[in-house]
């Protein structure tokens, strides 16, 4: 397909531009304990990742980024528990984590923002560009190019996208009652005429009961095609952890994903199926003093927290995060605090 540089190739970033291979910040040996971390189901060695044998296939990306979201919460506890409030995106502190160029794939990290405007039908309300998101080719020589989300809580995409705005390129979110679309659009406070608007991610939830309205596509965020860096991270990541007033400043959030049985999802495909991404998910998510299990179109509230204990508590039952007891102070006279301190050890497994 024929195209000039100043215009967009369905699928592809503006102009067809093929995204250089990089190196990775980790060892062959953290890359393959990762992958046996979040479950991948085929056997990668040491000398596999070394001399490039991984298939960077759109198949084993779906699968990275499915079970990652199952593997590991979506959180901000360090910013309320610890003694500095501050999170570690460094390259070691993220090894639990963001680890999609791990595998060889071709990818770079971009930002985005964040709609917080409570409706679908309000004008978009974003916040600064914070929300890392990764732009990546599959394969060795395709320029094809899909979004990837690993960390975005109730409303983010939970398996790659491609980078088109095409009307039938919708994918599913958890189970059905969820799906994600790119669109164009423009700020709604831009001064410019721009020949090439800005991408949006949006979400459809649908929800049954004929006397409910119509569902409407909510704009998640707004984002470019722009390259960040670790430096804008680094940035963005102390104006989240400094600045007062944001969301992850006035409370604790925290969001993990869990596979469906057939039972939970009302089909032939929860995890009794063979294929991990066909599975439906569910998703628990914390909001300050409350934890909600969300299935489908139906969401409940399993606990509601009166003390940082309790709540210490609920994160390791349901997002298996350990807050230790003596971490419990740190929170003190934060927002973000319960207002009943409990000096009782949180229980569970360990």
């Amino acid at each position: 397909m024929a195209s000039s540089t100043n215009q967009p190739i369905d699928g592809t970033l503006e102009g067809g531009l093929m995204i250089k291979p990089s190196e990775s910040f980790y060892t062959t040996g953290q890359i393959t304990t990762w992958l046996s971390s979040i479950h991948f189901p085929h056997p990668v060695s040491e000398d596999d990742i070394a001399n490039g044998r991984f298939p960077t296939t759109l198949q084993n990306l779906t699968l990275i980024n499915r079970l990652f979201l199952v593997a590991v919460p979506y959180e901000n506890t360090m910013m309320h528990y610890s003694a500095d409030h501050f999170m570690d995106i460094s390259a070691e502190g993220l090894y639990q984590r963001i680890a999609i160029k791990r595998q060889g794939y071709r990818a770079y990290s971009g930002a985005g923002r964040v709609n917080v405007a409570k409706e679908a039908s309000d004008t978009p309300i974003y916040t600064a560009l914070s929300h890392m998101i990764i732009f990546v080719q599959p394969g060795d020589t395709s320029n094809v190019t899909y979004l990837v989300d690993v960390g975005c809580g109730g409303s983010g995409p939970t398996r790659p996208i491609l980078l088109s705005s095409s009307d039938n390129n919708i994918v599913m979110g958890t189970t059905p009652t969820e799906k994600h679309r790119l669109t164009r659009g423009t700020h709604p406070e831009s001064k410019i005429e721009s020949s090439t608007p800005e991408w949006h991610l949006d979400v459809l939830h649908i929800k049954g009961g004929p006397e409910l309205p119509l569902p409407e596509w909510r704009i998640v965020y707004a984002f470019s095609e722009k390259e960040f860096f670790p430096t804008d991270f680094d940035s963005a990541n102390f104006a989240v952890c400094r600045m007062p007033g944001g969301y992850f400043w006035d409370s604790v959030i925290c969001s993990k994903h869990f596979w469906l049985n057939d039972k939970e999802s009302n089909t032939s495909l929860g995890v009794e199926s063979d294929d991990i991404a066909t599975w439906h998910a569910g998703r628990f998510g914390m909001d300050g003093a409350v934890v909600r299990k969300h299935i489908g179109s139906n969401s409940d509230i399993v606990r509601t927290l009166t003390n940082e204990a309790e709540r210490a508590e609920a994160l390791h039952e349901f997002f298996g995060i350990r807050i230790e007891p003596s971490a419990l102070e740190y929170i003190r006279g934060r927002v973000a605090a319960l207002l009943v301190f409990d000096r009782v050890t949180p229980s569970g497994p360990t």
